[in-house]
């Protein structure tokens, strides 16, 4: 149904004001009314199942109540949490969850210890799409990290070699960082990954797709909430936000990437996000900071606000909310609405991606299952929130930034890139000591609509994909090992010609 444009265009006007306004409350108001944090933090990146599962379990069970649908998460906010449960009140998959919990946090917020990790991983196939699992990159690699947490400062080196990468990238850095606690703030700088938004199998506005690109950063400590009654229906909340250097060979050379997230939970079982992204910046664009402060005000629709040869960068924006039912009921919704800013001027207001999604958790014997169905479609669609008439060839490009919203060959928001439908169900199980089982079905129609697309990173044509991955996470005495095995087939919609390849990895870490 498409929504009065009048209707309409007052609809986006509330949320865009209403977005600000939060935003600019948290950013004025936080650093000063935030309690202090008294050390350094680690952050964790995405990418483990085990972590999720476990932290997502006690929050829709209610044994704690933080933001989680921003990653990396710190985990000082974590062991915050952790200490005020009640464990006689636990149940038999929650304790272990929580015992889970405490075994990793006394290594990783362990004070004025030098900390090791080695590992390495074998594949035959790199993912085609990757979802929220940290996957294997390259055909081979070997990984190593050092790691140290003081009082004020926190230090992460990695290293991996790839063999035979995909962009070219032998010797990576990722998931370097160096922080600095600045009361209830961490300032970061280095190479982390990022996820914004509930989805399991995508997000629509920034995900671990891409590998990270360097940069600063910074991030709220503890998600407590406000003090003043102004402010304190907000519950615990917590921000970040980025500015990192998209160094790869790009139309526009040494493209900035900001990005700017707000999450908070008014209500027991729900969370509320919301988050902007903006390319700026680069070779022959201007940096000021007038350009920046009209990037970020919203001044960039050309022919709008702001003239064409002055549009100040390529942004996505919008909001995604998350609500475990009430009444015990094991399950949770979630729905991600990301607008693109190729939006003309009159009657048509948004250019919209959408995501919906339905969660499941319970127990098998002594095991604990979680599953999910996921569906994300980033074709952009017109009208109020994205009920009305298709725009192909809109999501994630640009006219200026004419490499697209994208980094050393893949997309940093969905897996799919754009005008894909993505249909995903999933289901994870972990065991009490940790080994953790995974299965994901999902098929993907791929740049399904528009024009023939070379900068798309998975198809220049409309191509079909079904895919199914089973993977498993075991500890044992000699370190962690993640397996994982899978089957792909791509056809081609137009021609029908079809290919078909089996996929294998398996990673090894010293814990």
């Amino acid at each position: 149904m498409k929504l009065p444009t009048r209707a309409a265009a007052f609809l986006i006007l509330v949320f865009r004001t209403t977005s600000q306004v939060f935003l600019q409350l948290i950013v004025c108001g936080g650093f000063i009314l935030s309690p202090a944090l008294l050390l350094a933090d680690t952050l964790a990146a995405p990418g483990d199942l085990q972590l999720r599962n476990d932290l997502q379990l006690l929050n829709d069970t209610g044994a704690i109540n933080i933001p989680l649908t921003a990653w990396p998460v710190a985990l000082g906010d974590v062991d915050n949490a952790l200490r005020s449960i009640d464990s006689e009140k636990l149940g038999q998959s929650q304790q272990q969850a929580l015992d889970r919990l405490r075994d990793r946090l006394s290594v990783e917020l362990e004070l004025d210890t030098i900390d090791y990790l080695f590992g390495a991983a074998a594949a035959q196939g790199p993912r085609v799409i990757r979802s929220f699992e940290d996957t294997p990159r390259a055909d081979a690699e070997a990984y190593a990290q050092l790691s140290w947490v003081g009082e004020r400062f926190v230090m992460k080196l990695a290293a991996t070699y790839a063999d035979n990468p995909a962009d070219g990238d032998e010797i990576r850095p990722d998931g370097t960082y160096l922080g600095i606690a600045l009361g209830n703030w961490m300032l970061t700088a280095g190479w982390q990954d990022r996820w914004f938004g509930p989805g399991r199998d995508g997000s629509l506005i920034l995900s671990n797709n891409a590998r990270p690109s360097p940069g600063l950063a910074i991030q709220r400590g503890l998600s407590t909430p406000f003090k003043t009654k102004w402010l304190s229906w907000i519950g615990p909340w917590t921000m970040t936000s980025f500015m990192t250097v998209l160094d790869d060979d790009r139309a526009v050379n040494d493209t900035w990437l900001f990005g700017l997230r707000g999450s908070f939970r008014p209500l027991a079982g729900l969370e509320i996000g919301i988050s902007r992204t903006a390319q700026w910046c680069g070779d022959d664009r201007p940096c000021d900071l007038s350009t920046f402060a009209d990037l970020l005000l919203g001044n960039d629709n050309k022919g709008v606000n702001v003239d064409p040869d002055d549009e100040p960068g390529n942004q996505l924006g919008g909001f995604d909310m998350r609500w475990s039912l009430p009444r015990n009921i094991p399950a949770a919704v979630y729905m991600q609405w990301i607008g693109e800013d190729g939006r003309g001027g009159g009657g048509k207001v948004g250019s919209w991606l959408r995501q919906a999604g339905v969660e499941h958790w319970g127990t098998i014997g002594d095991a604990s299952y979680r599953m999910h169905f996921e569906l994300s479609d980033t074709q952009c669609r017109e009208g109020g929130f994205g009920f009305s008439d298709e725009k192909p060839n809109c999501a994630y490009e640009h006219h200026i930034y004419r490499t697209g919203y994208r980094y050393k060959g893949r997309a940093l928001a969905h897996a799919a890139d754009a005008d894909s439908l993505s249909y995903s169900i999933g289901s994870t199980l972990v065991q009490p000591d940790g080994h953790t089982w995974s299965a994901t079905l999902r098929h993907v129609e791929i740049n399904r609509v528009g024009l023939p697309d070379a900068r798309h990173t998975l198809s220049a044509v409309p191509r079909d994909l079904t895919d199914v991955l089973l993977t498993h996470s075991r500890v044992t005495a000699l370190g962690r090992f993640y397996l994982g095995i899978g089957y792909n087939r791509q056809e081609d919609a137009v021609g029908g010609d079809s290919t078909s390849d089996f996929e294998a990895f398996v990673r090894w870490t010293s814990r």
